[in-house]
């Protein structure tokens, strides 16, 4: 090998030896950043932190549009506490609202955010909003 070829060979080596030493390290730190939609969904409770992913199965009380942007809000009981939905019109904010009335039972995977002071948990997609059949 020339000299050229040894200096890349080695630069090569100890990238990957740098790269397998912080994932031995700080694997599943680096594995886990950045996915704040991705991940395992939690059950949802009162303590659950802003940013995270959860689940829960709620009654829905109410639901309307936005006044812009044609994003569905629904109001849903879960477990005694009233919380807002937030489906974007590009999570299929349309099409759930024609399957959705208030009183079904739903089960939802979202993420937990803040808006305006109040807690609320925003859909991603609609595949992630599940009606309850048994109480149809």
């Amino acid at each position: 090998m020339e000299k050229e070829e040894k200096v890349m060979v080695m630069l090569l080596f100890m990238t990957l030896s740098s790269l397998m030493t912080a994932y031995l390290c700080f694997g599943s730190e680096l594995a886990d950043s950045g996915q704040k939609s991705g991940g395992e969904a939690r059950q949802y409770t009162r303590e659950s932190n802003e940013g995270g992913k959860v689940f829960l199965e709620a009654e829905v009380l109410s639901k309307r549009f936005t006044y812009t942007g044609e994003h569905l809000l629904l109001q849903v009981n879960c477990n005694s506490e009233v919380l807002s939905v937030f489906i974007p019109k590009a999570a299929g904010a349309e099409a759930l609202n024609m399957s959705i009335r208030e009183g079904d039972l739903i089960g939802l995977t979202g993420t937990v955010s803040e808006y305006e002071g109040k807690r609320e948990i925003k859909v991603e997609r609609k595949e992630d909003v599940v009606l309850d059949n048994r109480h149809q």
